[in-house]
């Protein structure tokens, strides 16, 4: 038992809970003693902003782009406009996960709201 006090002890000894917002739970289990950080995500913040934001826009550049400047087909210049859109908010969750160790769905629901606002606004 003294053995996991300690350990508990070294593993929050460095961290500052005045300077993030999140939890932090530690978990004991028979065999070892895990750390545990709860990331605080809001459905409403400056960061879901700009991916509402990011994700509208990115459509109508695409579409505009494709067909308007390059003068292309309309029907492929709208799946490529969908599908950029798509894969760049979903890489953008994937490289979070890999570099901060935090994928966010709720992310990935306002960058489906703001594809389908760009869409509606910019091509259909």
């Amino acid at each position: 038992m003294t053995y996991y006090i300690f350990i508990a002890f070294i593993l929050t000894a460095g961290y500052n809970s005045a300077a993030d917002s999140s939890d932090t739970t530690i978990i004991k289990d028979t065999t070892k003693v895990r750390y545990k950080k709860t990331i605080h995500d809001p459905w409403f913040s400056q960061d879901k902003f700009l991916h509402f934001s990011a994700c509208a826009a990115l459509p109508g550049l695409t579409y505009h782009l494709y067909v308007c400047r390059w003068k292309r087909d309309e029907h492929l210049g709208r799946v490529y406009a969908v599908s950029l859109t798509a894969v760049l908010g979903l890489s953008k969750e994937i490289y979070d996960k890999k570099k901060k160790g935090q994928f966010s769905w709720r992310d990935l629901c306002w960058d489906g709201l703001g594809l389908l606002a760009g869409y509606l606004l910019f091509i259909y």
